[in-house]
């Protein structure tokens, strides 16, 4: 009944939007985070597995809105072979409750509230089963759905770091039990032995060949260096065990520090381009920022945590040597020609009605006002790509950056804009049904609560 109401009258209300929602202080973003969170678990988690999905639940059709079991069991989406679940609504599952998961420990520790201990432990038990549904120990599948069962056998270096860093963050949390602190620390160790036995790189289940993305984490490139000493970080504190310190010391030492040269806030060192998924690093490098007690190291994380979310905030989104242009503007089903973007001129004409243009620059937080509630619905998958992926996921990820940064100021910099996304969600959200964008919305809304406490 609420959906229906949304679709009559939420439109009209989406045209109030410019209009800031009041704003008493920290108590009425208190009171909004709660609501968000509460609307995307909803709508988008399971009551079965506690887990929160990429396509909405409580739609029409149900858990039907989902890949089916047995083709799950196929490797297959939709009656094509996507062994990695591209589309299924199963494929994020631990990369977005792993977000999720981290973000809701801030908030619980900086709040102290027990709406935000008690969603974590949800999340926290959802965690449990993605750890455990394989019969492979170590392997973090794509799933499980929602019978708790099914997943995808072709994993990613997403999937895997995230769930890594979201339980660190759980075994630092107070919430975590003596119980919950061992589960965590076998589960690490288990994933650690089998990234150090495929060379850091991540094999599918059975290790017969190289996953999805799951090339070798010893190259040395600043992705290759945030993760594996990130992990090998997060590993090490949570286990105690002196085999991965002693790895972390001597990998990070290599070719006489070359790794930690990478992550460094020189001139060389920017990262290009940033994709729609880069959020995940800034997370990782917080995660070395906390775990690392070497003075010169913290300091030149930092500085480069900094730098890292300055350029996202000030870059040119459609400078393709600063964002990559595939996240949004993907090939037509037509132009398997053109696997990397648009036309220019069929680019143009999509940009177009937001007021946009490739040849006007636009920083990501500009993005944002031209995000249109009304478009969620709209029939035009293209339109929804530019409406979605652009104008408010290309955002997330440097306001996910700028609030992980070292320099408070970036996040203060960037709250506006953050109430301004959950005031679009609490408003519009209703008509989304893919929980990406949501589920990031969620994410910055529980770090800009912890930010703010903190402040205080």
């Amino acid at each position: 009944m609420r959906l229906a109401l949304v679709k009559r009258i939420g439109i009209v209300a989406a045209l109030c939007l410019a209009a800031p929602i009041p704003c008493r202080g920290d108590e009425s973003l208190m009171e909004n985070v709660k609501r968000l969170c509460e609307d995307y678990l909803e709508g988008f988690g399971s009551a079965q597995t506690g887990l929160a999905y990429h396509h909405r639940l409580n739609g029409p059709t149900g858990l039907d809105v989902l890949e089916r079991p047995e083709e799950i069991a196929k490797g297959r989406v939709r009656g094509k072979d996507m062994p990695y679940g591209y589309g299924s609504g199963i494929q994020d599952v631990a990369l977005e409750n792993g977000h999720l998961l981290i973000a809701l420990c801030e908030a619980h520790e900086a709040t102290g509230d027990e709406f935000f201990a008690q969603t974590a432990r949800r999340i926290f038990e959802g965690m449990k089963l993605v750890a455990t549904v394989s019969p492979e120990p170590g392997f973090v599948p794509r799933g499980p759905h929602p019978d708790g069962r099914s997943y995808y056998r072709d994993s990613s270096l997403d999937q895997h770091t995230t769930f890594v860093y979201a339980l660190w963050r759980y075994h630092r949390s107070p919430l975590a039990t003596g119980a919950d602190k061992a589960f965590i620390a076998s589960e690490l160790q288990e994933i650690a032995e089998r990234l150090e036995r495929y060379d850091w790189g991540i094999r599918v289940e059975d290790g017969g060949e190289v996953a999805h993305v799951g090339f070798s984490w010893l190259q040395f490139t600043r992705v290759g260096a945030t993760v594996l000493l990130a992990v090998l970080a997060a590993v090490q504190d949570v286990t105690g065990d002196a085999h991965w310190e002693a790895l972390y010391e001597e990998l990070g030492a290599e070719k006489s520090g070359r790794r930690w040269e990478l992550l460094s806030a020189t001139p060389e060192a920017e990262w290009a381009p940033f994709t729609l998924y880069s959020n995940q690093f800034p997370v990782g490098l917080a995660v070395l920022g906390d775990t690392e007690t070497d003075p010169e190291k913290r300091q030149s994380l930092a500085a480069y945590r900094d730098s890292m979310a300055e350029r996202m905030l000030r870059s040119n989104v459609f400078d393709e040597s600063a964002w990559r242009r595939l996240d949004w503007a993907g090939n037509f089903p037509d132009k398997a020609n053109r696997p990397d973007d648009w036309e220019e001129q069929e680019t143009e004409k999509l940009l177009a009605p937001f007021g946009l243009s490739l040849g006007r620059p636009t920083a990501a937080a500009d993005l944002l006002s031209k995000f249109d509630p009304e478009l969620l619905g709209a029939q035009d998958w293209r339109i929804r790509k530019v409406n979605e992926k652009l104008c408010f996921g290309v955002p997330t990820v440097a306001f996910h950056a700028a609030l992980l940064a070292d320099d408070p100021a970036l996040g203060t910099e960037i709250a506006p804009h953050v109430r301004d996304m959950v005031r679009k969600m609490l408003v519009g959200g209703e008509l989304y049904t893919h929980g990406e964008n949501y589920n990031r919305a969620v994410v910055l809304s529980l770090h800009l609560l912890a930010l703010e406490h903190r402040a205080r």
